[in-house]
């Protein structure tokens, strides 16, 4: 009797321990998806990261942002990302100076960090997933130079020259635009900041200063939200000057509609995040890509296709997914 007691004990704390085991392994992954700033840009990577961690299943994706933009509030917040004990980060860095440290730190501590939209390719992060940047902005210089019959005097608007993103764009546009001697750079960059309503009286008074002013170049957004805002205001002709942007938020949107902004480059920010899920579960199973970049692609929007972009980019997301998988071993 006594001997069957102690067997149906060790029978029991067996059962207990594999309970205990089991539940371990079937714990989820936790990763966080970290934007620049808050901004609905960003969200469709947190969506995408979201949707590729129940893809694959086992893992659990937060989505956070800083309340300022600068790198030492996104420094603080990734801190803070890696104290909580998370298995895996994506970032769209805002400062590479800021980020390279805290991305090292994290890495050196187990937790594997990729970076999408904008890199910081010094530090020790596994891959990073965004535009090509330089090859977008001369596409976008290309398009605008045909759109305006390569005679325009324009202006290059930019939220600021901190990111590497809005610098490669700018720098693709000029390598095009210094080729057509009758574009002519009215001033140089012309800042938009990171609302519509800082950009808005810096339109107004590019309007009042540049009489002469026919064409509109933004790698980012507010700018051309701005101009089509002050422009309908002021009741000037909708095709008085030629409004090129990026992204495709709703005032870009609106501004596609009403005919003051022509065109947009969009970007597939879905794309970034939901390969970056990804990326960090195969490297925790052990996997390393074989390349520092991959092109999560561009597009430019028009009145043509503008109602179906956005679903169009979610559904290349997934078949990224093949071809990104034949560069990791």
């Amino acid at each position: 009797m006594k001997k069957l007691l102690i067997w149906i004990g060790v029978l029991v704390l067996s059962i207990s321990m594999i309970a205990i085991f089991s539940a371990a392994e079937e714990k989820p992954l936790e990763f966080v998806c970290i934007a620049k700033g808050v901004h609905p840009w960003f969200a469709p990577a947190g969506d995408g990261m979201a949707d590729a961690a129940k893809k694959i299943g086992g893992i659990n994706v937060r989505y956070v942002a800083p309340a300022e933009w600068t790198g030492e509030a996104q420094a603080k917040m990734m801190e803070d990302v890696i104290a909580a004990g998370v298995d895996g980060i994506g970032i769209a860095v805002f400062e590479a100076g800021s980020m390279t440290p805290v991305i090292n730190e994290a890495m050196a501590r187990g937790v594997p960090v990729v970076v999408w939209d904008d890199d910081a390719s010094d530090s020790n992060r596994i891959v990073f997933i965004g535009t090509a940047n330089f090859d977008a902005g001369v596409q976008q210089a290309e398009e605008f130079a045909k759109r305006v019959d390569y005679k325009a005097n324009y202006v290059i608007w930019s939220q600021d020259l901190a990111a590497r993103t809005v610098k490669d764009r700018i720098e693709g546009m000029r390598s095009v635009l210094k080729k057509y001697p009758d574009m002519v750079e009215l001033r140089d960059i012309v800042f938009a900041g990171y609302s519509i309503d800082e950009a808005l009286p810096t339109a107004e008074t590019l309007l009042d200063t540049y009489p002469e002013l026919n064409a509109n170049l933004d790698p980012g957004m507010n700018g051309g939200i701005a101009m089509h805002r002050v422009m309908k205001e002021r009741g000037i002709p909708k095709d008085a000057i030629f409004n090129l942007t990026w992204t495709m938020l709703p005032e870009i949107v609106v501004g596609m509609k009403e005919g003051y902004i022509h065109a947009s480059m969009r970007q597939n920010p879905y794309a970034m995040g939901y390969l970056s899920t990804y990326a960090l579960k195969w490297y925790i199973d052990g996997l390393r890509p074989t390349v520092e970049f991959f092109n999560s692609g561009i597009v430019m929007v028009t009145l043509d296709n503008i109602d179906t972009v956005e679903q169009e980019n979610m559904d290349k997301a997934p078949k990224m997914v093949e071809e990104f998988r034949k560069l990791w071993k």
